[in-house]
């Protein structure tokens, strides 16, 4: 009938007109949530290049990357030291009443090394020890006893205490002439740190009780640099500005053990 006609005919309008509602809404929503993700695409970017500048404000320089990459890695090592001896406890963590006295035959480290050597003589506070080819003279407060496995000890010294009277008197004559002073001003900060490196490990080598670094003042960051590697050294007793009378804070003066 003509009535029943009209009616299906309002129902598919409303049906058309609420499908065309719902079509738009979700358009609005779409069109909106677009926006806002656009939005925070664009806030994320920014963030990072604001990150990306303060970044480069403080590390303009692939020198400086590498520096804090080398301290890094002196740091670690450090780390890994201190849990080697919590793991494996050595005589300087014992009571003094405990720590067995070095004598002569011990196989014996010097502080902060790996290499293992035999003790041939012990003359007052001093001990001759053969490092491999090497014999050297190094204060027993400097040594302790080696632990199994914990240092790589030459199976020649073990066979054979003997080392050259040649040998010696080479060590001895190293010895005399080590420059107990390096500078280190206008190097780069990891050339400074690698030359400082080698220094320090010579003289402990050798047995000598002081150096000074030279370094100068500028912007102070060699010295910070240097500072920070010295206090990963187990065989640095202690370091300090020289006398202002003689260069200040532009010198660093290191004892050894």
């Amino acid at each position: 009938s003509r009535k029943e006609i009209i009616r299906q005919a309002k129902e598919e309008a409303e049906h058309l007109l609420q499908e065309s509602n719902a079509k738009i809404e979700n358009a609005i929503r779409t069109i909106k949530e677009a926006q806002a993700e656009k939005e925070k695409t664009q806030l994320a970017r920014q963030e990072l290049t604001d990150f990306r500048n303060s970044v480069e404000n403080i590390t303009p320089s692939k020198q400086e990357d590498n520096i804090v990459r080398k301290m890094e890695m002196l740091r670690q090592k450090q780390e890994r030291r201190k849990g080697k001896k919590a793991a494996n406890p050595d005589n300087h963590l014992l009571p003094a009443s405990k720590i067995k006295p070095v004598v002569e035959g011990d196989t014996v480290k010097i502080k902060g090394q790996s290499t293992a050597g035999k003790v041939l003589e012990i003359t007052g506070k001093n001990a001759v020890v053969a490092l491999g080819n090497i014999k050297t003279t190094v204060k027993l407060e400097r040594l302790e006893h080696a632990h199994a496995g914990s240092v790589s000890i030459n199976t020649e010294i073990t066979k054979n205490s003997f080392v050259s009277n040649s040998t010696q008197d080479q060590m001895y004559e190293k010895k005399l002439e080590f420059k107990q002073d390096i500078d280190v001003r206008g190097m780069r900060g990891d050339e400074a740190l690698q030359a400082v490196t080698y220094f320090i490990d010579d003289a402990i080598l050798v047995g000598i009780d002081r150096v000074r670094i030279l370094h100068g003042t500028g912007t102070g960051a060699l010295r910070t640099i240097i500072r920070q590697y010295l206090q990963t050294v187990s065989g640095v007793k202690h370091f300090e500005d020289e006398h202002v009378q003689f260069g200040g804070t532009g010198i660093t003066v290191v004892d050894f053990f």
